[in-house]
């Protein structure tokens, strides 16, 4: 696939980049990021809309809101939103949807020196976004209620301890989370069924197009309207949206990439 020059999107969706995890300690694609939004931005490729639908900073092992008062950690900061923000055509939104790795609040809410970061370059904060077309939202809700949210950062909040002084525990603490904490991700037709069916009733979906990250499956279930972005961290997949059509992209090598769906609305 190629993109045309000059070509002006609707939207574009990505989740799931962890962004700030060290590779030393778990294997990410950042490069791989920056070079698709270099790619985009050298096409002069515009969107009216971004959508990062949830994930985007690693904020559960290490304090993003730490790194951001150091100035190493304020331009790594700004290595990725400022190649973001020159994808935003200025005509339309930039949403950061909180999703569950986002933060290690008991409210869902980012932390203050981020939250202001974002609100300074014109970013909307948000759980969910919507217009008439679509719904975008990370999807961890389709796991998570309060109560076992709340729970759950509790222990992340002793884990996020132990890792922050001896980074080379963080992996032993992910692995903690996922066996003990995750509300396991779907794997058979019918898990996947019951997750998206309890994401379309949270979201009132209705007849739009759900959007959703989390659990890193790049899907397309036309028959219910639902598409999820994938991740970053292993597949290079993303979403666009080019008026009511929207189409899934995984990156295949730099500046080479295959279209692996396209739904209609």
């Amino acid at each position: 696939m190629k993109f045309p020059r000059g070509k002006i999107y609707d939207g574009f969706f990505v989740s799931d980049v962890h962004y700030l995890l060290n590779k030393k300690i778990k294997s990410h694609k950042h490069k791989e990021l920056f070079q698709l939004l270099d790619h985009l931005d050298r096409k002069e490729i515009k969107f009216h809309n971004l959508y990062l639908v949830g994930d985007i900073i690693e904020s559960w092992f290490f304090s993003a809101d730490r790194r951001l008062t150091r100035i190493k950690g304020k331009k790594r900061f700004n290595k990725l939103f400022d190649r973001l923000d020159r994808l935003s055509s200025g005509k339309g939104r930039k949403y950061y949807i909180v999703g569950n790795h986002d933060t290690t609040s008991y409210l869902m809410r980012l932390s203050p020196r981020v939250e202001s970061y974002l609100r300074a370059r014109d970013w909307i904060i948000c759980e969910k976004a919507e217009d008439d077309v679509l719904i975008a939202l990370h999807g961890h809700q389709g796991q998570y209620n309060k109560f076992t949210w709340i729970g759950s950062i509790f222990i992340l909040r002793i884990l996020h301890v132990f890792a922050s002084l001896f980074p080379g525990i963080f992996r032993f603490s992910e692995n903690f989370y996922h066996k003990h904490l995750n509300r396991q991700d779907p794997t058979t037709a019918e898990e996947t069924l019951a997750y998206y069916q309890k994401l379309a009733k949270f979201a009132h979906q209705g007849k739009k197009v759900l959007i959703s990250g989390h659990t890193h499956d790049f899907l397309c279930l036309p028959k219910m309207n639902i598409i999820n972005t994938g991740d970053w961290v292993k597949s290079n997949t993303f979403v666009i949206q080019d008026l009511r059509k929207f189409i899934g992209i995984r990156m295949t090598a730099r500046k080479e990439f295959k279209k692996e769906f396209r739904l209609k609305v």
